[in-house]
């Protein structure tokens, strides 16, 4: 379960007088499951923040192909590299369920990171902390094969969403088949295959997005082989 944007992530990190300041500079904004929050290449007059909801963050290749480069959690900034050079958007978001966020207009949080280093202190750890998860991945996905790479986006996803039920953990995933392709470098394709040989294996058991892991050794195994 994950934990309420204002009680998690770059919010609960920062002092209560920074948090403050950045929610009296911002507003509160619902989003639907499916909404394109915002385009690659967009300009960027907005951060936002997620407070409740589950976000992908993707770009598509000039073939049309997607690539899912993060899952955002409730308390995760986006936009947070274009308050800091101001540039364009460098990939698009999705909302994978209905959700709130935060919304601070990027002239506002820019102020705010003048006069509160607490703020700009922790802005810089979130944009370091994406560079070194973008890196992690860009290794991981020169090495191993596609059934290395879905136990891999399994094991993930279990980490963060999985619970337990009859002593087994059991992840109810937060996007479609495709969408798990997507962020472990796979087709949908590939996708189904790899968790036909899963179940084969009784590595997992289930159908659509719920998956109860049996063997999460063998998982874990094959995701770092």
């Amino acid at each position: 379960m994950t934990a309420n944007g204002l009680e998690a992530g770059f919010l609960a990190r920062i002092g209560e007088a920074d948090r403050q300041a950045v929610l009296g500079v911002g507003r509160r904004r619902p989003m639907a499951s499916g909404e394109v929050l915002f385009r690659e290449g967009d300009d960027a007059y907005e951060v936002l923040i997620v407070l409740s909801g589950i976000v992908k963050i993707w770009v598509a290749s000039a073939s049309g192909r997607v690539v899912i480069l993060d899952v955002l959690d409730p308390g995760s900034v986006m936009g947070e590299m274009s308050v800091v050079d101001g540039g364009a958007r460098s990939a698009s978001a999705s909302a994978l369920e209905d959700g709130e966020l935060f919304v601070v207009p990027a002239t506002r949080l820019r102020s705010l990171l003048e006069t509160h280093p607490g703020i700009t202190i922790e802005l810089l750890r979130v944009v370091t902390e994406r560079l070194r998860g973008a890196s992690r991945r860009q290794l991981e996905f020169s090495a191993g094969d596609a059934l290395g790479h879905l136990c891999r986006a399994i094991v993930q996803l279990a980490d963060r969403y999985a619970q337990e039920a009859d002593g087994v953990r059991e992840v109810l995933l937060p996007m479609a088949q495709g969408d798990v392709g997507a962020w472990g470098g796979l087709s949908r394709e590939a996708v189904v295959k790899g968790l036909k040989a899963l179940r084969r294996l009784g590595w997992v058991e289930g159908e659509g997005r719920r998956l109860r892991l049996l063997d999460e050794a063998a998982l874990l195994d094959r995701a770092q082989a």
